[in-house]
């Protein structure tokens, strides 16, 4: 009964947060400013992404002023932008129209009845599926139906240090890694320092897992991540820090991974795009780094694990034909700068901008490109992915920091996933 009291509060409580975000207030979100149709924008491009995203909107405000439509960006952390989405009660005078958000939170954010679909929108931009890495394409379509689209996609790729191992040594499979890594450690150096704090850590054992035929969920929304492909894969991970022979220290916290790269005692890191940037790799031909695949990532019959940002539509504020029309036009004008934000530290989905000369200049994204035409999501139209992805990043700090076997830290959070969704569907 406590759980069920507790499941049915939460549900009311959620139930009257959205009602009071699309009815609360009486202002109409829509109404010209200073005659100019202004459309409110939440991302959490915090980083040089976000530094970017504020060029474009400048841009596009400049270049669409006669034509009377504004763009306001808000930057607001993730976690965070999620929260208020939900929960908040604010004026609809400064809720947003456009939502950038990871393409895993669209199913579940969808159950809440926040988005209106995108009808048209390939049509007003002229894209079509084959313009798009396939990934992000379908990221954004949920039962059939277009709610989100596609800005880029977003990799786990394997950064090394030039100093320490040459282009010749690196892996390209997961044994060949585990080998690499046992010649390399010694005197101080480690081969990668893996991470046993929630982290990207997490990614690395999806992307061993998809690789090998292995998902999260099954085709009946069953979660699947403690299989014996997934147990595998995670004791891999568990032996590199606590095996026979270890090439990692035990409990490098968070960030504890970049700093030992960084100092030079560490031959590989695993992070996204945005660390080129971190890393200075665009501005300085003399790095000691560089950016490969992860092993078994690339290739016929090969995939990996990655995120896809999206554009979403807010139901409670585009309510009008000029709204929508001017959100789309900001959407593409978006899409048709896409170099600028391959320099931001992403890879884009708009296949076109892959071939020019301009961005294959752009040598650190060549890695993060090549993994993103061979990527899945996930099964992320189911409603929970998002949640067991988190219930399986607990998994893996928990093996990797020893607190439970692999199998058990997996079964556990299988375990836990399930009583949760219990809870939630009370």
């Amino acid at each position: 009964m406590k759980r069920a009291s507790r499941a049915i509060g939460l549900v009311l409580a959620a139930a009257l947060a959205i009602a009071c975000l699309g009815g609360c207030s009486k202002e109409d979100p829509n109404q010209p400013v200073d005659g100019f149709t202004v459309i409110r924008f939440w991302n959490g491009f915090t980083g040089t992404d976000g530094e970017t995203m504020d060029e474009i909107v400048e841009a596009f405000n400049a270049e669409y002023e006669s034509e009377k439509i504004k763009v306001v960006a808000d930057k607001i952390p993730w976690d965070t932008l999620f929260t208020k989405l939900t929960t908040t009660s604010s004026n609809l005078r400064s809720a947003p129209h456009i939502v950038a958000m990871s393409a895993s939170r669209i199913a579940g954010m969808n159950e809440r009845g926040i988005f209106t679909d995108m009808e048209g929108i390939e049509e007003f931009i002229g894209a079509e599926a084959d313009d798009y890495i396939p990934a992000a394409w379908e990221g954004g379509i949920i039962d059939g139906t277009r709610l989100g689209f596609p800005l880029d996609v977003h990799p786990t790729a394997m950064y090394y240090n030039k100093n320490l191992i040459s282009e010749e040594e690196l892996p390209t499979t997961w044994d060949e890694f585990l080998d690499v890594c046992i010649e390399k450690t010694g005197d101080g150096i480690y081969g990668w320092a893996v991470p046993s704090m929630y982290s990207i850590a997490k990614d690395v054992f999806l992307n061993m897992l998809y690789s090998a035929g292995g998902s999260m969920f099954d085709e009946n929304d069953e979660p699947i991540f403690n299989s014996n492909v997934a147990v595998e894969k995670l004791e891999y991970l568990y032996d590199l820090v606590r095996g026979a022979t270890p090439v990692a220290p035990e409990n490098v916290g968070a960030g504890g991974d970049f700093t030992l790269f960084t100092q030079g005692k560490s031959v590989f890191y695993f992070d996204g795009p945005w660390v080129i940037n971190t890393l200075g790799l665009y501005d300085d031909p003399d790095s000691p780094y560089a950016v490969a695949p992860c092993p078994e990532s690339i290739g016929e019959g090969e995939t990996n694990f990655a995120g896809s940002h999206q554009f979403t539509l807010m139901k409670n504020t585009v309510t009008t034909d000029a709204v929508r029309e001017a959100c789309y036009t900001f959407i593409k004008y978006v899409s048709e700068h896409s170099f600028d934000w391959a320099k931001a530290g992403q890879v884009p989905a708009l296949k076109a901008i892959h071939e020019t000369e301009e961005y294959q200049a752009l040598e650190p994204i060549a890695a993060f490109t090549q993994m993103a035409y061979t990527a899945t999501l996930g099964e992320i139209d189911y409603q929970y992915w998002y949640e067991g992805y988190n219930n399986m990043g607990v998994a893996v700090s928990n093996a990797i920091s020893g607190v439970y076997s692999p199998k058990e830290a997996l079964d556990t959070a299988v375990a836990d996933f399930k009583a949760w969704v219990e809870d939630e569907e009370l």
